[in-house]
């Protein structure tokens, strides 16, 4: 064999090697974005019932999950392309649950799930995926601290509008020690989310 033939062979299989390599890492990219994509669709899942009112904590996951309706205009929600939001209903009681995403995190998106009653009342408000910083910006999940629970009870009438804003801006809620942008990230898409209920989907809710 001559040298040549050598070195056309050891190229061929040196670039036989990287074409392997980068086809096997573009999979486990593809199947780790898949799972992830996967925990994160479980664990708004289990947050739905979370946010709900007591009067209808007993309703089933399933349930839950099969009153599913396509949200009219969801851009001032933070969507880009079609969404669903949740509205269940048990004998007299009803909720509706809707997605929120705020592109005003210190670290990325940060999204939500916020129930209103048919009162126009906040029932619960959570947080089902963040990057905000660990031991700063984290106290927005419900697991670090009762935050999040602040927004219980509110409706747009419970606040001027300048009150949807942290205290040190005149604001009716706490910030966090080193940290403002999150709450302050947090409170605006909240306060959005009571707004576009009442703009869009205040008149399909069944009278109280």
């Amino acid at each position: 064999m001559t040298t040549q033939h050598a070195m056309l062979r050891g190229a061929l299989a040196l670039g036989l090697f990287a074409l392997v390599t980068a086809g096997s890492v573009a999979l486990t990219r593809a199947v780790t974005a898949e799972r992830i994509a996967e925990h994160q669709l479980a664990y708004q899942h289990r947050q739905l019932q979370e946010v709900l009112p007591a009067s209808l904590a007993s309703v089933p996951l399933q349930a839950v999950l099969e009153s599913a309706f396509s949200l009219p205009n969801p851009l001032p929600l933070g969507h880009r392309t079609p969404q669903e939001g949740w509205r269940v209903q048990q004998g007299s009681e009803a909720a509706t649950i809707l997605p929120v995403v705020t592109r005003q995190g210190y670290n990325g998106d940060i999204h939500l799930l916020v129930a209103i009653n048919q009162s126009g009342q906040l029932t619960g408000v959570r947080v089902t995926h963040h990057q905000e910083t660990p031991g700063l910006g984290d106290d927005i999940e419900r697991s670090r601290s009762a935050w999040i629970t602040s927004f219980n009870g509110l409706s747009l009438e419970s606040l001027p509008p300048s009150g949807w804003a942290v205290s040190k801006e005149g604001g009716e809620f706490d910030s966090f020690t080193g940290a403002t942008i999150t709450p302050r990230a947090v409170i605006n898409a909240v306060h959005e989310a009571l707004r576009y209920y009442q703009r869009e989907l205040v008149q399909q809710e069944p009278a109280p």
